[in-house]
């Protein structure tokens, strides 16, 4: 959480998923720059759900299938030193968190804990599956943006035909 006597340092609350493209990292390092914010990057686990929280602060965690008995999933290591080398290349301060359950109550759950200014997020990978994923479960931008009171911000993952985005600038 933020520290409550000083001034708070803005977050950028940033959902991120190993293979993601790194365009959603890029742009909330760029905006975190601009803002003096740090950000926090959330891989959340989908496999795991909360029973409950404990006396010290130890929250207690199922998997959703009751056939499965493994341990929540890590923050993949390659995608955290990924995202490390790209914030820290810039000079954004960064911290991991892995949230569990559906992904956009763990991340607007995390966003209100940790008074974030806004949160960021990829549209889907191209594809049929993924298609097919955000058919039955819904867009995680979608549910962000309807159920929380803070700013999504959602990047295209799609680049045009040239392979660039509209607002891409050289730096």
């Amino acid at each position: 959480m933020n520290d409550q006597t000083g001034p708070a340092t803005p977050t950028i609350v940033v959902g991120v998923t190993p293979g993601q493209p790194d365009l959603v990292i890029k742009h909330a390092v760029k905006l975190a720059r601009k803002l003096g914010a740090r950000v926090l990057c959330a891989f959340v686990d989908t496999g795991q759900m909360a029973m409950f929280e404990g006396a010290d602060g130890t929250l207690m965690t199922m998997p959703l299938d009751p056939d499965i008995v493994d341990e929540p999933t890590p923050f993949p290591e390659e995608l955290q030193q990924r995202l490390a080398e790209t914030c820290g290349a810039k000079e954004v301060p960064v911290e991991f968190r892995r949230p569990i359950g559906e992904p956009a109550i763990a991340l607007a759950e995390l966003a209100e804990q940790e008074q974030a200014y806004m949160i960021m997020v990829g549209t889907r990978r191209p594809g049929f599956r993924a298609g097919l994923a955000e058919f039955f479960g819904g867009s995680v931008a979608a549910h962000l943006t309807h159920r929380q009171p803070r700013p999504v911000i959602v990047i295209p993952l799609t680049p045009t035909e040239s392979g660039e985005l509209p607002w891409d600038e050289a730096e």
